[in-house]
């Protein structure tokens, strides 16, 4: 291991100053801080033991009564050992590359903007021990993805089984991505890949994965993949893949052996971090409160072009992705929670806080509401208030089983007996029971739909025939689509061989 000049120095004066003060007991030191530097101990452990050591150095110039050895020795115990650890990680950290065994030249972590390679403070602890690491900077294309992660594991091995190899790198990517075709794989980002990804091109990488010496990846794959995505997708700007060309890391010292690596793996993989996202009610409301005050700095009301364009900054500014349609789901299911809110609270009297605790428990159903608002669910309700607060009631009574219950609705609205059952829902006191006649009053309208849609077949087709009949030539020419007629000629096409198949060809020649 070379040490420069000035770190050298600077361990040296210090293992001089153990012999100034007393021959006796400078080859105790002098070993102490040897073995320090080459097999580094915990914080604690140094703490414990240089402490005592200088503690004895002071009772050593004590009893020779040499005046300048006590003045070198004087000041906080804590500060002089502070100032020795400090020396010894300086030297861990001063590795020169050429002297490093060649399998440990791969990744090296180096100084970025600023930021210098040194000790990770305090040091972290992994399953209940200490393990001692470097922070710093690596490139992200140097890291390569670990294909030893089990996550990855089934997908290993199908592909070493279809191809006889391990994947490449960028095959490894591939596999984690979706883009790898293979029996039983979803086509979807599997691993949340690309959320991932935009989450890092607005913040960075907020945790920092955590390397072996020799740069496999012990904990942060998906991570490094967001990164690579980052770096090899039109969809983000130029400082968003400045921000992912270089990943913040720990990285083990020499010094770690295979139980630090195990727990490593076990504590972050294994073990839960206990963090609980933020519910969709509260991310919804933050986007529909930033949305409002766009609004209101808009000098008029903008088009649905400037709108689009306000959604997409919106969408990038929360990490929602290139698109708009979460944006615009959020928008749309708060409107209705807060409408909601409004008349429960307005009109039902009911505790504030108690309604806006039922709006979050039971928000993921506003987007079923929401939907729809020419022929769906919002559409009808949006058609009769007596309906939407009937609908709003059986909400806060948590009268809707699931969401089936919810898209219903639409059907339910013209079925006189399956809404008297929702009438009958609403004022009984035992809610499973209301959820029985709300499943009830769903099925019985459904079933008349399906009777409508059967036993109203010749009447509609009478009604359209005679339409079709009685407009005019050139309405074809000037009035309808080409692709409405496009669409005309497939359907007469579709009728013509059901004829055939049902009345014979014969049928056809009238």
């Amino acid at each position: 291991m070379s040490i420069s000049d000035d770190i050298k120095k600077e361990f040296n004066a210090l293992i001089e100053k153990a012999r100034h003060v007393s021959l006796d007991v400078s080859g105790e030191v002098e070993e102490i801080l040897k073995i320090g530097r080459e097999n580094p101990l915990s914080r604690d452990e140094a703490v414990r033991i240089l402490s005592k050591v200088i503690e004895t150095l002071r009772k050593a110039v004590e009893q020779l009564g040499d005046k300048k050895a006590t003045e070198s020795l004087k000041g906080d115990t804590l500060a002089l050992v502070e100032r020795i650890i400090a020396a010894r990680d300086r030297i861990n950290n001063s590795i020169a590359v050429d002297e490093l065994p060649q399998e440990y030249r791969d990744i090296l972590i180096q100084s970025h903007n600023g930021i210098k390679v040194g000790p990770v403070r305090p040091s972290p602890w992994f399953h209940g021990k200490e393990v001692p690491m470097n922070s710093g900077f690596v490139k992200t294309t140097d890291i390569q993805l670990w294909e030893g992660n089990e996550r990855l594991d089934i997908h290993l091995r199908q592909f070493h089984r279809r191809h006889g190899r391990r994947p490449t790198p960028d095959e490894l990517l591939d596999l984690m991505l979706g883009k790898m075709q293979m029996p039983g794989v979803s086509k979807d980002d599997q691993f949340e890949i690309s959320i991932l990804a935009r989450s890092i091109a607005i913040n960075g990488v907020r945790k920092p994965p955590i390397l072996d010496i020799d740069g496999t990846v012990l904990d942060g794959n998906r991570r490094i993949a967001a990164c690579y995505y980052i770096l090899n997708n039109d969809e983000f700007q130029s400082d968003q893949k400045q921000r992912a060309e270089y990943i913040f890391v720990w990285q083990l010292t020499l010094h770690a052996d295979d139980d630090d690596r195990r727990r490593v793996v076990v504590s972050l993989n294994f073990e839960p971090d206990y963090k609980i996202d933020w519910p969709e009610y509260v991310k919804a409301g933050k986007v529909h409160e930033e949305w409002q005050a766009l609004l209101a700095l808009e000098p008029r009301a903008p088009g649905p072009r400037r709108q689009a364009e306000m959604k997409r900054g919106l969408s990038q500014k929360y990490a929602l992705g290139p698109d708009t349609s979460v944006v615009n789901r959020y928008i749309k299911m708060v409107e209705w929670a807060n409408d909601f809110e409004t008349y429960c609270v307005s009109e039902r009297r009911l505790d504030e806080f108690e309604v806006k605790h039922k709006a979050d428990y039971y928000f993921q159903y506003f987007d079923e509401l929401s939907k729809g608002t020419t022929s769906g669910v919002a559409y009808f309700l949006g058609q009769d208030e007596a309906f939407k607060h009937l609908a709003f009631d059986l909400l806060f009574q948590g009268k809707f089983n699931n969401w089936r219950d919810i898209r219903n609705l639409k059907h339910i609205y013209s079925n006189e007996e399956a809404r008297a059952l929702l009438l009958r829902a609403r004022e009984e006191p035992n809610v499973e029971e209301a959820q029985d006649m709300v499943e009830d009053a769903g099925r019985i309208a459904t079933l008349k739909r399906a009777e409508t849609r059967t036993y109203g077949a010749n009447t509609r087709i009478e009604v359209f025939t005679k339409w079709l009949e009685e407009l005019p030539i050139k309405a074809f020419r000037d009035d309808i689509r080409p692709d409405t007629l496009l669409c005309l000629l497939k359907a007469l096409k579709l009728v013509e061989r059901q004829v055939e198949k049902v009345l014979g060809k014969e049928a056809l020649k009238l």
